[in-house]
């Protein structure tokens, strides 16, 4: 198996947000952006726990979930936009989440992801969101 590494871009300051993901390259509609292992979280899915909360996914997120897991590589920098340029999915064969650009995005342009509704963010009001 070959892993498609995150090699059009690079980490930076996010105004507001810390630190995230920028493109250092154009990246087209439909293009994978990165693969990320995943690492189990020893955590029970229907017990609330503070463990990584801001960082944590369910796996897989299509069908029903059976754990929760942190993705390697830049998977816990994407920040949260409503107007996600890009979104992670299952791998179709591999524990793995797959970054991919859904629209074009340029040089200089941050990479951001949708976290979730209202139900996500009222459950972390400490976040302010941007």
């Amino acid at each position: 198996m070959k892993l498609k590494l995150a090699s059009k871009v690079e980490i930076k300051t996010s105004p507001g947000k810390g630190m995230g993901v920028f493109a250092t390259d154009n990246i087209l509609e439909g293009e994978i952006i990165e693969e990320c292992h995943l690492i189990t979280l020893n955590i029970p899915l229907l017990e609330p726990s503070e463990i990584l909360s801001d960082y944590r996914f369910l796996y897989p997120i299509s069908g029903e979930h059976v754990e929760h897991v942190i993705p390697s590589g830049y998977g816990c920098i994407y920040n949260h936009n409503d107007n996600n340029n890009a979104f992670w999915r299952d791998h179709p064969r591999y524990k793995l989440f797959q970054f991919i650009a859904k629209k074009n995005i340029t040089i200089g342009e941050e990479i951001c992801t949708y976290y979730g509704g209202e139900e996500y963010w009222s459950e972390r009001n400490y976040i302010k969101k941007l």
